[in-house]
């Protein structure tokens, strides 16, 4: 015949040994039952398709890239602040590149005037 008492305990988490079940506190290691456990958060991640392709956008639309940017950049998540800040940055290349064409282009016809 089962014990009844036997069949009241569980094994504690923290030592593995057997505890009653209705123990909020391990006597043996301490461990503490009354702290509610919090469920795992689940954290926003972007895909790397959707990386690529804001990405893209930044560079070849620059006023749009610095838009998603700042939106990204925005929020609270590590992972969204690097994609926004590489949206601000890859939106930046093509407007110093042109500024640097446009330089380069205004010294060479200078000197040829």
């Amino acid at each position: 015949m089962i014990d009844m008492e036997a069949s009241k305990t569980r094994s504690c988490v923290g030592c593995g040994r057997a505890i009653a079940w209705d123990a909020n506190v391990c006597p043996y290691c301490g461990h503490d039952y009354r702290m509610a456990m919090a469920p795992p958060v689940a954290r926003a991640t972007i895909s790397d398709g959707m990386k690529i392709l804001l990405y893209l956008v930044s560079f070849f639309i620059p006023l749009a890239g610095l838009i998603i940017g700042a939106i990204y950049y925005s929020k609270p998540e590590p992972e969204f602040k690097h994609v926004g800040k590489m949206c601000i940055i890859l939106a930046l290349l093509p407007i110093l590149l042109v500024l640097l064409c446009w330089f380069v282009l205004g010294v060479a016809w200078l000197s040829l005037a």
